[in-house]
């Protein structure tokens, strides 16, 4: 008999051993070893916190875990409730007497907030998106944009276009002559030219977002039929003071703040999708959907001016896929993935809210840092 439990000090060594069999099985994955979240903990009053759960067997040992990501909701003239559904992690993975985990773990989760959603996941293939469809839930691809600030450090540090031997010859050999620089630059330049011109804002770096966040929220959150409640609150608890990961960019026109973006600045090395490139990626935005481009190319000029290699995001809501595309940005293969609950997606037929008019970004996930 196998129940699901919240995760309490008494489990954490079943927690380790569990983790260690992961391990020993050939699994990356692992589930918290502390019961009480470090991100987003649970506090008196606090409308955005995550919970852990455990699947316990009779002998007290954890056979699986998930973590509830809980936070407000905008849809269409509400605030609702919805959760994350992040990080099922089953011993079903590494020993098929346990093949029911990963469903036991959903259907407990949708027992406790049926309005549930999944971000991220690394494509249609893994495990926990089979899970999904194997449930009924709708999926689709959140669209990818990347901006190639620096061609020579892109075309030898790209695996995803240096898979054969062929390959890799050419574009180094393009990286050396100049031929891919100018190339891209050519074609990102005649993209923008493409698109409408876009009018000019100028970013600020902030160490805290502050009241106008709630003004602007206030004055454009009914032109998205979805989004997760951006005030000034959630973001100082979401983006807080003291990490110095994020930067906090308040964007302007001629008198008045019109956006706002969170951005990383990484330099990476040995990654799997952007090896060795020193990475600039806007994580989470928001704006009157009127001025995404601006937002995002106000963005754009600023991690370009702290000398990142490549700019990238990931982008569901269509005034923001616009924006990034004026902006200068390309299109690319996406492996991120938003899945919502049944229950969930039947609210969103009733409300009459398009995929393309819900926002999310990595900012909606677990945690932006995880690109």
């Amino acid at each position: 008999m196998i129940a699901i439990q919240p995760y309490t000090e008494r489990h954490i060594e079943a927690v380790r051993r569990f983790n260690d069999r992961l391990m020993s099985g050939g699994q990356s994955a692992k589930f918290p070893l502390s019961p009480t979240p470090k991100w987003l903990p649970k506090i008196a009053d606090r409308k955005i916190f995550q919970e852990y759960y455990l699947a316990v067997d009779r002998d007290q040992s954890v056979r699986g875990g998930y973590i509830l990501k809980h936070q407000d909701f905008w849809i269409r003239d509400r605030v609702i409730p919805i959760a994350d559904f992040h990080l099922p992690v089953s011993e079903g993975a590494v020993n098929k007497s346990y093949p029911q985990i990963g469903a036991m773990l959903l259907r407990d989760a949708i027992g406790r907030q049926p309005l549930l959603y999944g971000l991220g996941m690394g494509g249609y293939d893994e495990p926990v998106t089979r899970l999904f469809h194997a449930a009924g839930w709708n999926m689709f691809s959140v669209p990818f944009f990347f901006r190639v600030v620096r061609p020579t450090a892109f075309l030898r540090n790209i695996p995803f276009l240096r898979r054969s031997a062929a390959k890799r010859i050419a574009l180094d050999l393009s990286a050396a002559t100049g031929l891919g620089w100018l190339g891209i630059h050519a074609f990102q330049a005649f993209r923008v030219l493409k698109e409408a011109k876009v009018p000019t804002a100028e970013a600020e770096p902030v160490d805290e977002f502050s009241d106008w966040v709630d003004e602007l929220w206030n004055s454009s959150k009914e032109r998205y039929g979805m989004s997760a409640v951006r005030d000034a609150e959630t973001l100082r608890i979401l983006y807080p003071k003291n990490n110095d990961g994020f930067i906090r960019l308040k964007v302007g026109g001629r008198s008045r703040p019109i956006g706002w973006v969170v951005a990383l600045d990484s330099q990476l090395s040995g990654h799997k999708h952007f090896g060795n490139m020193r990475l600039g990626s806007i994580a989470d935005c928001f704006a009157s959907v009127a001025d995404t481009a601006a937002v995002v190319g106000a963005a754009r000029r600023y991690l370009e001016s702290r000398g990142v290699d490549l700019i990238v995001s990931n982008q569901s809501h269509i005034a923001w896929q616009r924006g990034f595309r004026q902006a200068g940005f390309l299109g690319g293969p996406s492996n991120f993935i938003f899945a919502a609950s049944r229950e969930l997606t039947e609210l969103l037929r009733r409300e009459g809210v398009e995929n393309d008019d819900l926002h999310f970004n990595r900012g909606d996930g677990d945690g932006p840092i995880n690109l």
